[in-house]
């Protein structure tokens, strides 16, 4: 079982803060902080740890979202930083990014997606909609670092985007990915070899167009419209 991820929660609502840590914790998020912005004595806080995620709700404003995480910065060089937004610009995005964020989260649309978003984060990816992507080369802004993962698939509401085609077989391994089973585990409860569950996994990557099996996890939620009923196995 993982270590649970220290997390400083910054929400101005006070009803989207409280359900936003009911959500956390309830993932093994240890909530070292629930406040309205950061001040002097949340950064003091801070510096008495290594590494903490800051989560800065929908209702921060963009413009204070950069200096938070500036702050935030000054005493978690290796902290990581995610966005939550109703709606956004791309500016906005931008701006965030070059402030030190590491993910902008928008229209994600379950609390299991949001969990797995952050899991990513915290395992060293960088998440931004993919849909700012023309406004960002219209307006000439600067090329965006290799290391940001640009995923329209991950943070954009379901049925909207192309469905692959999965097998009834690639569909009963997603749905144990989403469960977060191991290969062996999978190849066992499916009755199928462990190296064929090696090469369904690199299909379902392939053909939803992620790079791992997280990712891939995270997809299958986000994509909570489906039916992926199959042989009595519902994801």
């Amino acid at each position: 079982m993982r270590e649970a991820y220290v997390t400083v929660l910054v929400e101005p609502k006070a009803l989207v803060r409280e359900g936003l840590v009911r959500i956390l914790r309830a993932a093994r998020f240890h909530i070292l902080l629930s406040t309205v912005s950061m001040d002097e004595s949340v950064q003091e806080t801070l510096a008495r740890y290594e590494s903490v995620l800051l989560i800065l709700g929908s209702g921060v404003d963009p413009v204070t979202v950069v200096r938070q995480i500036e702050l935030f910065r000054k005493e978690q060089p290796r902290g990581r930083v995610v966005v939550l937004a109703d709606h956004y610009y791309a500016s906005d995005v931008i701006a965030a990014l070059r402030a030190g964020a590491s993910a902008y989260l928008s229209k994600v649309t379950t609390s299991d997606a949001l969990i797995k978003c952050l899991e990513l984060v915290m395992l060293g990816e960088t998440i931004m909609p993919g849909d700012i992507v023309p406004s960002i080369l219209d307006h000439g802004y600067e090329v965006i670092p290799p290391e940001i993962n640009v995923n329209q698939e991950l943070l954009t509401e379901p049925g909207l985007n192309h469905v692959p085609h999965l097998s009834g077989q690639e569909k009963r391994v997603l749905r144990f990915l989403v469960e977060g089973y191991s290969n062996k585990v999978i190849a066992r409860r499916i009755e199928i070899a462990e190296a064929t569950v090696k090469v369904h996994i690199k299909a379902i990557l392939r053909k939803v167009r992620v790079q791992n099996r997280t990712q891939a996890a995270v997809w299958a939620m986000n994509k909570g419209g489906l039916n992926f009923d199959v042989d009595g196995l519902s994801l």
